[in-house]
């Protein structure tokens, strides 16, 4: 059995902001930083023998310190793990975004997997990607549990084809808020979830426990 751990990143500047991030990068804020710490001790209970993150800088940056809590001896980076392409739309401010494209902005708020972003990519298109990537990851460690850190849509995407949903009910599995923790388990091709979107390791720790 393979038993996966799925977080996004902590949160950064461009969050905050309410900016378009996608393949552009900001950094950690001092609130990311330390999600990134509870989640990593949060970690400490799961036996973690392989790490992977996305190769931008702001999951790199959580990863690290799930690495340095943990004492893993490396973080894997893999470019297919990568927050949808916004293209031309990427540093922009969403408010501006929805003034200046409102035919985008009703899509984007009712059915954004129909979406076509300039110069970007479609949800199929990330789902394609991540899956593929992640059957790899599955034939290599068929035994191990592996901690993968990656990006709010791309965690949702991927969190939804698992959980057997069509693209379209992309809504049905919860919002992957910043280091949001997944837990899966696979065997004989099925994936029982055991955690979803959870944020506990957040909460525990604002409450002293």
């Amino acid at each position: 059995m393979s038993r996966l751990i799925l977080t996004r990143h902590g949160e950064t500047l461009w969050n905050v902001q309410k900016r378009v991030q996608g393949w552009q990068d900001s950094a950690l804020t001092e609130n990311g930083r330390w999600q990134a710490q509870c989640l990593a001790r949060r970690l400490r209970e799961e036996s973690i023998d392989y790490l992977y993150a996305s190769d931008m800088p702001r999951a790199l940056a959580t990863a690290k310190a799930i690495q340095e809590c943990l004492g893993l001896r490396e973080i894997i980076t893999a470019s297919a793990l990568r927050e949808l392409s916004f293209g031309e739309w990427e540093g922009k401010a969403w408010a501006d975004l929805k003034t200046e494209n409102p035919e985008f902005a009703k899509i984007w708020e009712s059915e954004p997997h129909r979406a076509l972003i300039p110069g970007g990519e479609s949800f199929q298109e990330v789902t394609d990607r991540v899956w593929d990537w992640l059957q790899s990851i599955l034939e290599k460690h068929p035994r191990d549990t592996v901690c993968i850190v990656t990006h709010g849509l791309t965690l949702k995407l991927l969190i939804t084809k698992a959980l057997g949903f069509a693209l379209e009910g992309w809504t049905e599995t919860p919002w992957q808020h910043n280091t949001a923790l997944n837990i899966l388990e696979y065997q004989e091709n099925r994936f029982q979830p055991v955690l979803l979107g959870d944020c506990g390791h957040l909460e525990s720790e604002l409450a002293g426990g």
